[in-house]
């Protein structure tokens, strides 16, 4: 501008033309700014946002983990003035956990049977799963005109504990709908559902269209129960009282088989990016080591790490097996219900000649002894707050770098 003769007054302070240029300079900062972080939100690598990584895992086909409920396995003792040989327990019965000052409620997921005992009118039921948690629902009128989205609108949500039911013609037929996660083999009179990830971290149910899937019908009625959950608070909760009747019986202990555990929340974005593309290349199929892990770890909210490797190698040789060891959070034990699971889910997606064993890890325990120095003059911390703040980085420290499989602690 110097160089022409046009705009001879622009430098100075009180210039029109230098507010306009400032204007522009401003204008083209933020235009930068945002086309970075827009490119940013293009991949799943540099996304920050949840939504951003949340859309990139649907693409591939992942569906992140939502909040787990903790489950306890507990034997119910009940008196009851019945005669039959067993006394049904209602669904959604509930029990009452305490840890500290806080309640939580657990309840049956599925009816069970109490059985009678040789004591006249004493009912025993064994090995009883309670889930942590409250039933909820979410109801939705089907509209061809204006499709509306099945979302379920509480954040805290366990996605395995959904139901789907759709209520047709007035409420003369009502269809239960199944969950599947593949167009497989799925035909166009199939009751299936499909599950997805939605913004805001919220959850979608989906239907199919007719020709994969069963449709529907229009003005019907979309009911979606499911199970809400605190997470991670109700692990290790060991004693449960129940109201004093269920299903008319009087519930007279309920002793704890396996304290609660399993509870967590929602899947970290660091491990959505880790895992959604490594369940994509995996294809709800182990092959090879690392298949193991990533399914294992995706669907089984409890395991902190996992290894597997091929039985030719173990000593001695057991040809024909995969060997995998899984670590759980929490705990250094790997109990035989928890096998029993995972052996479950992982043979039929595994090759018909290999066979996984699982295996308890062994471990290496290491003790920290730290002194610490501070000066007093320059923090107002007290001896017990720098001490629990010690603990807290060791422990973060333990958790993020060593506490796994393949690790290396290094004494520096």
């Amino acid at each position: 501008m110097q160089a022409q003769d046009v705009f001879k007054d622009y430098d100075f302070d009180a210039s029109n033309i230098s507010v306009l240029l400032d204007v522009l300079a401003y204008n083209t900062s933020l235009n930068a700014f945002y086309l970075n972080m827009i490119s940013n939100e293009m991949f799943l690598d540099t996304a920050l946002q949840r939504d951003s990584i949340i859309s990139h895992a649907k693409e591939l086909n992942y569906l992140p983990r939502s909040f787990r409920s903790a489950v306890a396995t507990v034997d119910i003792n009940l008196t009851s003035t019945s005669e039959d040989a067993s006394i049904l327990l209602a669904r959604g019965s509930t029990f009452t956990g305490t840890l500290g000052n806080r309640n939580f409620t657990f309840s049956l997921p599925e009816n069970v049977q109490a059985l009678s005992t040789a004591t006249q009118g004493v009912f025993k039921a064994e090995d009883v799963l309670i889930y942590e948690g409250d039933y909820t629902s979410d109801s939705y009128v089907v509209n061809d005109q204006n499709p509306a989205r099945y979302l379920i609108t509480n954040k805290t949500v366990d996605t395995n504990s959904l139901r789907v039911t759709v209520i047709e013609d007035n409420g003369a037929e009502t269809i239960s709908y199944v969950i599947r996660d593949s167009l497989f083999n799925i035909e166009s009179d199939d009751s299936v559902f499909f599950l997805q990830a939605a913004e805001n971290d919220t959850y979608e149910v989906t239907f199919g269209d007719g020709i994969i899937g069963r449709k529907p019908k229009n003005n019907s009625v979309v009911l979606i129960e499911y199970r809400t959950s605190n997470g991670e608070l109700p692990n290790g909760i060991g004693k449960f009282v129940s109201d004093d009747t269920i299903s008319g019986a009087t519930v007279t202990s309920v002793v704890t088989k396996s304290k609660a555990s399993g509870g967590s929340v929602p899947e970290s974005l660091t491990s959505i990016k880790f895992n959604a593309p490594r369940a994509f290349s995996t294809q709800e199929r182990v092959v090879t080591a690392e298949d193991y892990s990533t399914l294992l770890k995706t669907n089984f909210s409890e395991i902190n790490d996992v290894i597997a490797f091929g039985g030719e190698i173990a000593d001695p040789p057991q040809f024909g097996k995969v060997i995998v060891s899984v670590d759980l959070k929490n705990t250094d034990e790997l109990p035989e219900s928890f096998k029993q699971r995972y052996r479950s889910f992982i043979k039929p997606r595994s090759p018909l000649s290999i066979d996984p064993v699982f295996i308890r890890p062994d471990y290496t325990y290491v003790t920290v002894d730290s002194l610490v120095k501070y000066d007093i003059n320059r923090t107002s911390l007290n001896i017990d707050d720098i001490k629990s703040l010690v603990l807290s980085s060791i422990q973060s420290f333990n958790n993020e770098n060593i506490n796994g499989f393949g690790k290396t602690l290094r004494y520096s």
